[in-house]
């Protein structure tokens, strides 16, 4: 191994284990959130741009990427447990596409949660107060939909009860995807997300946003179990290397569309008088 690889290798380790340490696992990552969020706020139209800004001022928010790790932060809180199914979809391994009556349940899905906060933001009905929270729902479920363990199996949790040990670190399966994967190439969330423009070229955002979410949903169902899943319980410099470039478009793919699906559900011209 030549001295660069041995470095790489190094400061990844010691990002797992400061993580492992200080780490409240949740989907993607709170850096993996504002990543996505952050990559979004580049291709947003300027109009819209300057509706989520007011948006995001009715709701006490920053900008677009922390907005994006609200629907983590609240989902313990008493009056919004009932939240915590719309994070994930649980897909068999045999799976052809997305029928909702068979594929979410009662309770809800981030499918079915997608549908609901698109329409509450793009509806002339909704009050301001209304369409901020839905803005902050969704622009952190379109990051959980591109994580492809949100889309595992029912059986184990999407990953949550496979316990694995990564560079000798006990983690389980949906944290490795949620946050340790990401530690090994984006340590600073604002500098990573701010470099990437340059790494997503025309042709790929017009791909991306010429997609839907039953799509997305597809593609992560198809990485979970073709990247994602293993059973080796012992994951390191292989498994990561594998899987680095896929978790490196993901995000991408993620921010891309999360802007995509706004320029398309805000519509500037629309009144919006309701308090």
């Amino acid at each position: 191994m030549v001295k660069s690889e041995k470095g790489f290798l190094s400061g990844l380790i010691l990002n797992i284990a400061l993580l492992v340490a200080t780490s409240n696992a949740l989907a993607w990552g709170e850096n993996g959130h504002q990543i996505v969020g952050e990559i979004a706020w580049v291709y947003l139209q300027p109009e819209v741009k300057t509706e989520v800004e007011q948006l995001l001022r009715v709701a006490g928010e920053p900008g677009l990427a922390e907005a994006s790790t609200w629907a983590d932060r609240i989902r313990r809180e008493e009056q919004y447990k009932w939240t915590a199914p719309l994070h994930y979809i649980n897909l068999p391994h045999d799976w052809s596409g997305y029928i909702e009556t068979r594929d979410c349940p009662p309770a809800g899905c981030i499918v079915k949660a997608l549908e609901k906060y698109e329409e509450v933001l793009s509806s002339p009905d909704a009050t301001q107060s209304e369409r901020a929270q839905a803005l902050m729902f969704v622009a952190h479920f379109v990051g959980d939909l591109h994580q492809p363990m949100h889309t595992g199996l029912r059986e184990d949790r999407g990953g949550n009860d496979i316990e694995v040990h990564f560079f000798g670190f006990p983690t389980n399966l949906h944290a490795l995807w949620d946050v340790y994967l990401p530690a090994g190439f984006a340590a600073d969330w604002r500098n990573y997300a701010q470099q990437q423009q340059k790494e997503i070229s025309e042709a790929q955002r017009l791909a991306w946003q010429n997609s839907n979410k039953y799509e997305w949903t597809a593609e992560s169902q198809h990485l979970a179990h073709n990247n994602a899943y293993t059973d080796d319980p012992n994951l390191g410099e292989d498994y990561y290397r594998r899987n680095r470039e896929v978790v490196e478009q993901r995000l991408r793919q993620g921010g891309v569309r999360l802007a995509g699906l706004l320029n398309q559900a805000i519509s500037p011209q629309l009144p919006r008088s309701n308090p």
